[in-house]
Parts: C-alpha cells; structure tokens; sequence
C-alpha cells in the first residue's frame, strides 16, 4: 500500500480512518490551523478590548468581519474550487492567513498597531477561510470511502473540541507574562505547521475542471449550487437551522467579550478558562454523540441536541441580571453550549456528504456556508447596535431567544418522524 494514498484501501465499514495516511495528514493539518484559529479568535477581544479600548459596536464590526468571507465570495468560491484542485487552494490559503496573523505581532512592536489593521486582519482571515473552509469539505470524499466521509467528519470534530479545550486557557495564561498580539506569533506558526502537512497529501481523482469542460456559465453553476440545496428536504432543513443558531450565536459571541472583560472585569487568564469549560464539555459530546447518533438514529439525536441549545444559553441574559452570579451562570452556559453545539454537528456528520452528488459538492458547501457562516456576522452586527441603544444584558436576551427557534423547525418538520436518513434521500 502507497503511505501518500488512499486508493489502495478498501472502502470497509470497519475502516479506522486515521489509518488513511492522506486523511492523517489533512487531520493534522486541520489540527494545526484550528490551534492557531483558536488562539487568534482569544487574541482578538483582549486586544481589541483591553489595549486599543474598543467599543461595543467597534467590536461587533470587527467580528463581523472576521466572519464576512462567505457573504462576500462564498457563492463563487465553490464554483472556482470544483474547477480547481483542492489542494494547491488549501495551501495559498495557509500562506494568507500566516501573513495576516504575523502582521500584528510585527506592527505592535512598532508601536502603530490600530483598530483599523485588527478589521483588515479580521478580513483577510475570513476571505482565506471561506477557500479553506470549502476545499477541505470538498476534498475528503478525494481521500475517504464516501461511507467513511461521516467518521472523518466526527474525528475532525473530536479533535477541534480538543484543541479547543486547551487553546483558550494556556492563551490566558501565557496573556500573564506576554500581551495578547504576541499570540498571533503562534497562530502564524500554526498555519506554516499546516501547510507542511498540507504539501504532503495526494487526493486520488482530485483533478481541475477548467472552463474547457464546463459547459454551463458560470452564474449558472452557482444557480445549480443553491437549487441542489435548496431542492433536497434534508439540505434545507439543517441551512434553515443553522442560519437561525448562528445569528444568535454572532448575538452572544461578539457580546460575551465585551459583557465579561469591560463590564465584568474578569481577568485574561478566567476569560480563557471560562472558554476552555465549553470547549472541555464539548469534547465531552463528541465522544458520546457518535455512539448516540448509531444507537438511537443521526436524526432523533439532532433533535435532542437541538432541544438543549434554548436551555443552553439562557444561563448568558441571566448573567447579565444577576451580576454578582455572572462568572458561575457564564460557566453553566458555557458547558452546556459547548454539548448542544458540538453534538449538534457529530450527529449531522457526514449528511449532507450522503446527499449532496460529488459535482456539486464545492457549491453546494459554499452555498451552504454563505448562508450560515453569513448569519454570524449579521448577528453580530446586530449585537452591537442593541448593545450601543439598549444594554449588552438586551443584546444577549435576543440572542438567546433566536437560538432557540431551530427548534420550533424541527418540530415542525416531518423529518422528526424518522430515525435516521431515508435512504431514497442518498446519492
């Protein structure tokens, strides 16, 4: 068997998938960039924040842009990506964001670090990640059986949890000896680590599709795009879902900093410990969630997991009412938000994959993408002008109360009678 593929491995249901030497190294890399996503993302508000003394609204157009890539090119991104190879998309996008990341540390050392370059950042970020976003969905059904593309998926998740429930705290601790842009040194690091494991992959069948072969115009490929999403029942039910969430997850996110680290007062190191609770219970869901999803059915769990979500953040607008209670009410939203969310996306795992024909799988993951990654900023934006007219604590109630209406979908649909996915709905 070739080490630098996953031609030569049998498509078996009992296939480990970390064993797939490509897929290894795309999981490492994955690994790499989301520890440098991570500490960036703490970097940010603290800097943000506590050195350049942002205000509420300053902050939520600095998230919104930090998450405004998809609005801005998603739709084409997916066409470009299905003409394109994965790969070499993969790495450019590495390069852009180490460059992006390791123009603050240097620029803070030269004392002219601005509010205005974290927003040039915060959207160079985002442009890369829309190409990296989209060419990594894309490229694991190149280097999984497309049966096996489900178990990728959770194994990427588990991780990231992972990742995720160290990252934040160990950036508030080293934020006690160093200040907060000095972190994006290691985000730069985490993407060049990226991009090594990167150059190493061979996705078999992997090929470009210039314009030659493309009979159809290009608006039109982006129409087919959106129409196979919008088409299918199961696509159209997870993008309504997930629009909705996101835009009171962009509510509370972008707020959360402001009501914790300006109003509270809460030091770096708690800030980050407080993240690193979520993140822990998360990891927590991604190793039940798969042997829920196989027990009792991918369907009825995004049900249950999506029931919590409502429950899960109520414990945030609370904070803001009980103000001498607000680091144990911010702990309890946090775990519980870490379990709904990461279990919410193990047990959809793999889905849309199932469902969505290999030649529109770049479009309709950036379709996707545009929608959801889209609400986020929007909510935070939104976040920001009720924060500056009302209170954050009023920011934070409305962004509670949007999350919890993907619920009211759910139980609307009639995908809440069925167990797991129908297999008429299969490709």
């Amino acid at each position: 068997m070739s080490l630098s593929s996953s031609a030569d491995v049998a498509p078996d249901e009992s296939l480990e998938v970390l064993k797939v030497p490509d897929f290894r190294r795309l999981w490492a890399a994955n690994g790499f960039r989301y520890a440098a996503a991570e500490v960036a993302s703490f970097a940010l508000p603290v800097t943000a924040l506590l050195l350049l003394h942002a205000r509420p609204l300053t902050m939520s157009v600095i998230f919104m842009c930090s998450r405004a890539g998809f609005l801005t090119i998603g739709l084409p991104a997916g066409v470009w990506i299905d003409r394109w190879r994965k790969k070499p998309v993969l790495i450019c996008a590495d390069i852009a964001y180490a460059g992006a990341f390791a123009s603050v540390p240097l620029t803070y050392f030269l004392g002219v670090l601005t509010v205005a370059q974290l927003v040039a950042v915060a959207l160079v970020v985002s442009l890369a990640g829309v190409f990296f976003d989209v060419a990594h969905s894309s490229v694991l059904p190149y280097v999984l059986p497309r049966r096996r593309v489900a178990d990728g998926n959770a194994r990427l998740q588990s991780s990231e949890t992972a990742i995720q429930a160290i990252s934040p705290s160990v950036a508030g601790v080293l934020t006690q000896s160093v200040a907060a842009p000095v972190l994006y040194c290691f985000a730069a690091l985490g993407h060049l680590a990226s991009l090594l494991m990167l150059r190493r992959i061979h996705p078999q069948g992997d090929i470009a599709r210039g314009p030659a072969d493309a009979e159809q115009k290009f608006g039109r490929e982006i129409a087919d795009g959106i129409r196979v999403l919008f088409q299918q029942p199961l696509l159209r039910l997870l993008l309504n879902q997930a629009a909705l969430n996101n835009i009171g997850a962009g509510i509370l996110l972008s707020m959360l900093p402001v009501f914790l680290l300006k109003e509270i007062g809460v030091a770096t190191w708690l800030y980050g410990l407080l993240s690193t609770l979520g993140a822990v219970a998360g990891f927590a869901a991604s190793l039940l969630a798969p042997r829920l999803r196989r027990r009792f059915g991918e369907i009825r769990m995004t049900l249950v997991f999506s029931g919590l979500a409502p429950f899960a953040v109520l414990s945030a607008p609370l904070a803001g009412v009980f103000r001498q209670a607000a680091v144990p009410l911010i702990a309890v939203a946090e775990v519980l938000i870490g379990i709904a969310i990461v279990g919410r996306a193990v047990s959809t795992a793999g889905l849309r994959a199932r469902v969505t024909p290999d030649a529109y799988m770049g479009r309709v993951t950036a379709a996707y993408s545009v929608v959801i990654q889209g609400a986020t900023p929007l909510g935070a934006l939104v976040g920001g002008l009720i924060a500056g007219h009302w209170s954050t604590g009023t920011a934070l109630w409305a962004g509670g109360l949007v999350m919890a209406l993907p619920l009211v979908l759910l139980l609307c649909s009639p995908l809440r009678r069925h167990r797991t996915l129908p297999a008429e709905w299969e490709v």
